[in-house]
C-alpha cells in the first residue's frame, strides 16, 4: 500500500507539470494554497488532526504599483462526530474572504456556510464531500471616479457628471460551491496524502453594477495534491500542487517542504519548516513556517519573476497565515471511532 501510495502521489504531481504557463485567475488566490484549505476546496473542511479549526489568512500584493491588493480571509469549522456512526462524520463552519484594489477600493466580500460529510472508504482511506451556501458583495466608492468630462478646459471640476449611466455602488448575489476530497493517512499520522478537485461559483453569478447589464463570474475549478512523508524520526517532506482555471485564465503552483520536529512530547510539539515554491510563469515563493502544539504561523514573500517584474521591482507583496486547532479529550472508545482525526 505504500508504494502504491507513493506511485498515486508522485504521478498526480507529474501530471500538472505539463499544463501550459499561467497567468493569475479572477478570484482571489493565497501563494499558501494549503493553509487557506476551505477556500481551496469546501471538502477540506473537517479533514484535519483535532476538533475544531480557526484559520487566518492576509496577502498584501504589488505595493509597487497603483492597483496594490489587499486580501484578508478566514474560516473557522467544527467536526461532529456521531458514536454510533463509527465510518462517517458531519463537519461545518463559516468562511469570510475580502480583497480591495485600486483608486475606487473596488471590493468582493463573501460570506458563506460550508459543511462537508467524511466516510472512511478503508482503515485509513477516507473521502469527503463537501458544500459551500454564500453571498458575496461586489462594491466600489462611485464619488472617486475621474473621468475625462469632468475636465472643464482648464482644470478638474468634481461638480460635473461622470457620463456613467445606471452606475451602482455594489452588487448582491447568492455563491454556491462544491467539491470532493481523497484522504489517506498513515496510523503515525504523519505520512497522509489529500487529492481533490472543486467548483466555485457553480452558479455563475451575475456581478455587474450596472442597471441591466450581465457579468458572469465565471466559475472556478480547482484540482489539487497535498502530501506528507514521514523521512525520518525528526524530518517530513512535504510535496503539493494545485491548478486553479477559471474562464481564460489559469494559474499552476507546485512547491515543497521540510520540516523539522524539534520537539515531538504530547501537547509540547514543536516545529519548524521552510518551503519553496513556484507559481508557473510569474513568481518564486519561499515560506517560513513555525508550530507550536496546536498553534502554526507562516509567513512568505512573492518575488516576481515574471514580465510584470519591470513595473513591481520583483516585488510581489508578503503573504501570512495562522492556524489554530482545538482538540478535546475523549473516551477511548469514542476516540476509536475516527481513528486519524
Amino acid at each position: 500500500m505504500k508504494t502504491l501510495y507513493l506511485i498515486f502521489g508522485t504521478g498526480f504531481l507529474l501530471v500538472f507539470l505539463g499544463l501550459s504557463t499561467p497567468i493569475v485567475a479572477q478570484d482571489i488566490h493565497y501563494s499558501q494554497f494549503n493553509r487557506s484549505p476551505i477556500y481551496i476546496n469546501p471538502a477540506l473542511a473537517g479533514v484535519f488532526r483535532g476538533d475544531l479549526r480557526f484559520v487566518g489568512n492576509y496577502r498584501s500584493q504589488w505595493n509597487k504599483v497603483p492597483v496594490n491588493y489587499q486580501t484578508i480571509s478566514a474560516s473557522i469549522e467544527q467536526k461532529f462526530i456521531n458514536t454510533n456512526q463509527k465510518n462517517s462524520l458531519f463537519s461545518a463552519g463559516l468562511l469570510f474572504n475580502y480583497d480591495e484594489a485600486g483608486d475606487l477600493e473596488l471590493s468582493n466580500t463573501n460570506i458563506g456556510v460550508v459543511g462537508s460529510y467524511t466516510h472512511r472508504l478503508a482503515e485509513q482511506h477516507f473521502l469527503t464531500g463537501g458544500l459551500i451556501i454564500g453571498m458575496g458583495q461586489r462594491r466600489l466608492d462611485a464619488s472617486k471616479l475621474r473621468v475625462d468630462q469632468q475636465y472643464n478646459g482648464d482644470i478638474f471640476d468634481p461638480t460635473l457628471g461622470t457620463g456613467e449611466l445606471g452606475l451602482n455602488d455594489r452588487k448582491f448575489f447568492g455563491d454556491f460551491s462544491g467539491g470532493l476530497n481523497y484522504h489517506f493517512q498513515n496510523p503515525d499520522k504523519r505520512t497522509r496524502l489529500d487529492i481533490g478537485g472543486s467548483i466555485f461559483h457553480i452558479n455563475a453569478p451575475n456581478n455587474s453594477l450596472f442597471d441591466g447589464a450581465k457579468a458572469k463570474l465565471d466559475r472556478r475549478f480547482n484540482i489539487y495534491g497535498i502530501t506528507s512523508f514521514k523521512l525520518t524520526g525528526d524530518f517530513d517532506l512535504g510535496l503539493r500542487i494545485i491548478g486553479q482555471f477559471q474562464g481564460p485564465h489559469q494559474e499552476t503552483v507546485i512547491g515543497g517542504t521540510i520540516r523539522y520536529h524539534l520537539e515531538q512530547r504530547r501537547s509540547r510539539e514543536v516545529a519548524v519548516a521552510f518551503a519553496l515554491s513556484h507559481r508557473l510563469g510569474d513568481a518564486w515563493v519561499p515560506t517560513l513556517l513555525l508550530e507550536f502544539h496546536n498553534w502554526s504561523f507562516g509567513l512568505n514573500y512573492d518575488i516576481n519573476s515574471s514580465s510584470w517584474q519591470s513595473a513591481t521591482a520583483r516585488r510581489g507583496g508578503p503573504e501570512f497565515s495562522l492556524i489554530y486547532i482545538f482538540s478535546k479529550v475523549r473516551p477511548p472508545k469514542e476516540f476509536e471511532i475516527c481513528p486519524i482525526f
